[in-house]
């Protein structure tokens, strides 16, 4: 994670280098990504950056941080919903609300896509191994809300669901960064509605005796 000081920084100077961080990153993907372009795009020194950042895994974990929160909104522990609809209706507005960025910022798609392709060593250590450990207790979490209100099954472990879910996820970004450029607001809507469908069909599922034994909602 960035140096303490990183926080510090002045919001427009701290905006500029994440965004710069972001581009590079969908330009390039993550290996050939250049530490020195994003000074560049940024106008911040080398010396600079190691002001802020301890090396350039540091300074891209902590723009895949930035962004992946601007999508997620809110912690699951203030989610305010009591039903499985509720709670699908809410998946849904949280697969809608990155579109308003991605218009304005049509490279937060390849951005996307980066991250998902990080290799297992990658994001597995270090920074970014902070970062994607972060990324999964938010979905356990979403499990566990799921779960309590019924809206997610049983009869499946936390593991298997996870990789459904982070499968679904992978799918819906490619797909969208594919053919971003062939659909308008309307049929965006459109594919978000059937996507959450089709992944709460396979969460939701029939709800049978758990794994622990237990009869589940």
């Amino acid at each position: 994670m960035p140096l303490p000081r990183f926080e510090k920084m002045p919001p427009e100077m701290k905006a500029q280098i994440l965004e710069a961080g972001a581009r590079e990153i969908a330009a390039h993907g993550y290996e050939k990504a250049s530490l020195n372009r994003i000074l560049e795009a940024s106008g911040m020194s080398k010396g600079a950056a190691y002001y802020y950042f301890e090396d350039k895994a540091d300074l891209v974990a902590t723009v895949i941080r930035h962004y992946w929160l601007d999508f997620v909104e809110d912690p699951i522990s203030d989610l305010q919903v009591e039903t499985p609809e509720a709670f699908w209706e809410w998946l849904g507005h949280l697969y809608e609300h990155p579109f308003d960025l991605m218009d304005s910022q049509p490279w937060m798609l390849g951005f996307s896509k980066v991250v998902w392709d990080l290799p297992p060593a990658v994001r597995g250590s270090g920074p970014l191994g902070a970062v994607w450990s972060e990324a999964m207790a938010w979905l356990q979490q979403f499990l566990v809300k799921g779960r309590e209100i019924g809206a997610i099954r049983g009869d499946l472990s936390d593991e298997l669901l996870m990789q459904i879910v982070i499968t679904f996820d992978n799918l819906h970004d490619r797909w969208m960064a594919e053919h971003w450029d062939e659909m308008d607001g309307v049929e965006l809507e459109r594919f978000t509605r059937v996507f959450v469908d089709i992944m709460r069909r396979a969460l939701e599922g029939p709800f049978e005796e758990g794994f622990d034994g237990s009869r589940a909602r």
